[in-house]
């Protein structure tokens, strides 16, 4: 089979670029990448030919008849596990473990669950806290943002408790994991400039996920992008690090 090139934004702002990107690379699934300029000009050649929607991320192999593309960041992660790997993406474990008994079927049904919460809902942190890596921000959150972020606190200490300190959502890493990672960003970049307090398993999470040596690499190559797209800018920022550092 070709290889799948995955088509991502700017990594600095782009949250479902980098859903897709992480989940690819946390279950070995061997791709390319192709960046575009997110709003800009040169993105419409590419956008035109791969992605119906004229977003990222895309994931695109074959070619002619035979060509696959999907779109979206909730069906790239279905498509993954259905096509491309022998993990289960909903629990991490082997795809004949996943299934062999209730508890198994209750997390894959729980990750799943709050993927897809993550991926239709939870719009006030994710209008008012859009994914700035590179920058320390102080916003005025909102009822609905804080509602989110208690919500997502919620979901973080449900699917934490008795678990090991240095743990993912459920153990190994899952989707779940790679669809909040942008959450785990944002709250990076706003809540304590912001007196936003957090609980101590959420920081703890937090820890666990920014030391995840993919969400690392992706930090990285963010950090020494560039352009700063306004639209993707929110509240006062205080700082930035990265080759735009003062």
């Amino acid at each position: 089979m070709q290889k799948p090139l995955l088509i991502i934004g700017n990594k600095n702002y782009s949250s479902w670029s980098l859903r897709a990107w992480l989940l690819l690379k946390a279950f070995n699934i061997d791709f390319d990448e192709q960046l575009i300029e997110l709003f800009h000009p040169s993105a419409t050649a590419i956008l035109d030919e791969h992605a119906p929607t004229g977003k990222v991320p895309v994931l695109v192999y074959g070619e002619n008849d035979e060509k696959v593309t999907v779109w979206d960041t909730l069906a790239i992660a279905i498509h993954a596990n259905d096509y491309l790997t022998d993990l289960d993406v909903w629990t991490g474990l082997n795809k004949s473990d996943a299934k062999n008994n209730t508890s198994n079927r209750i997390n894959s049904a729980y990750c799943q669950s709050i993927v897809a919460e993550m991926h239709s809902g939870l719009m006030g942190i994710r209008s008012e806290m859009p994914m700035n890596i590179r920058a320390t921000a102080k916003i005025q959150p909102s009822n609905a943002c804080l509602k989110d972020i208690a919500r997502i606190e919620n979901i973080f200490a449900d699917c934490l408790k008795n678990r090991s300190k240095d743990s993912y959502l459920f153990g190994a890493f899952t989707a779940a994991d790679a669809f909040f990672a942008p959450v785990v960003l944002r709250l990076h970049t706003y809540a304590v400039a912001s007196g936003i307090p957090l609980k101590p398993i959420t920081k703890q999470y937090c820890v666990t996920m920014l030391n995840n040596p993919h969400l690392q690499a992706w930090q990285e190559t963010a950090l020494n992008e560039t352009r700063v797209i306004k639209e993707d800018e929110a509240g006062e920022i205080l700082s930035v690090i990265g080759v735009l550092a003062d």
